[in-house]
């Protein structure tokens, strides 16, 4: 499940966010909410702007950027069918998080 793409699960910000990633590693998945941050398509603003904390991914043919600084936690009932995975990309988001976090 970490690193899968999921349809977002709210109707309200899914315009902005069509996908959410999960971020949480499956062996720390106990309980009923995942980490997942949003994904956005990159373009418009979001292409123009540079940061770290906004890794571009690709899926299915698109641009997207992973919204790293909007981690959330969504029930785990919410996520239904995985959309994709973007595995391809674990250390680009692994060395956001790392800036994000740890300032490296």
């Amino acid at each position: 499940m970490q690193l899968d793409l999921f349809i977002n699960p709210n109707s309200r910000t899914r315009a902005a966010f069509p996908l959410v990633v999960v971020l949480q590693a499956d062996i720390a998945a106990e309980g009923e909410r995942r980490l997942v941050a949003p994904v956005a398509p990159h373009s418009g603003p979001l292409a123009r702007s540079a940061s770290r904390a906004l890794p571009v991914i690709e899926h299915d043919g698109s641009r997207y950027a992973v919204a790293l600084p909007l981690i959330s936690t969504l029930p785990r009932a919410q996520l239904h069918t995985a959309v994709g995975s973007i595995a391809q990309h674990r250390a680009d988001i692994s060395r956001a998080l790392d800036w994000l976090f740890f300032g490296i």
